[in-house]
């Protein structure tokens, strides 16, 4: 009798063990692993395994640099529409300097001059080292696409102007939209200004491109 009742109980034992590989090995987990498989279940054919926990990983969103209201403060300065300052690590930096006073040979904000801010901000802002005056900038033909016409101008050009007879250019600047352009200027610092000016038209020579792929122009 005692034979028999152990005889049962591996018999029980084993048919119960042969039942849950079964029902583990025929699960259906997930639609996607199916259909690998050569598999089109339905919806209800779907089972959940509950002892596992399944982790879906969002990408984290970066914070913004600018509020609604900077955003808005830039579009009405350039005449545009706030969707269009999408750049928000360019307008951050120039929150952060305008007003900056002018200081010739500055590099810092307790003054700065145009080429000094010009080398900074695309450091910051673009990864591109910049040499440090503005001829130098604008003679790098390896590195900078030079042309005339404003109507080609896009965000982030350089803008050059020559305010004397002399071959080299006098200041640099950074064109942003609708005709404005951020530099250091002696009456105002660091400020956006007008190409559309009598004097930035009058002094205005050429503008320059970063060639793409650039990192450094020293």
């Amino acid at each position: 009798m005692k034979n028999r009742y152990i005889l049962v109980s591996l018999v029980l034992f084993f048919i119960c063990s042969c039942g849950s590989k079964k029902s583990t090995v025929n699960m259906i987990t997930d639609p996607y692993v199916n259909a690998e498989l050569g598999k089109n279940p339905k919806v209800d054919q779907i089972k959940v395994i509950r002892d596992m926990d399944i982790v879906i990983e969002e990408k984290e969103k970066k914070p913004d640099l600018i509020s609604p209201g900077d955003r808005a403060y830039f579009a009405k300065v350039l005449g545009v529409k706030p969707s269009e300052i999408t750049n928000q690590k360019l307008y951050a930096y120039i929150k952060e300097w305008q007003g900056v006073p002018y200081l010739y040979g500055g590099e810092t904000k307790r003054g700065i001059d145009c080429s000094a801010l010009m080398r900074d901000l695309y450091r910051k802002v673009y990864d591109v080292e910049l040499p440090r005056t503005a001829s130098e900038i604008m003679l790098n033909d390896d590195h900078v696409e030079r042309f005339r016409s404003l109507k080609y101008l896009k965000e982030g050009d350089l803008v050059f102007f020559r305010s004397s007879n002399e071959k080299i250019m006098t200041h640099v600047g950074i064109y942003l939209k609708n005709m404005k352009f951020l530099s250091a200027t002696e009456s105002q610092g660091v400020q956006i200004t007008s190409l559309k000016d009598p004097y930035w038209r009058n002094t205005y020579k050429l503008s320059g491109r970063i060639r793409p792929g650039e990192i450094s122009m020293r």
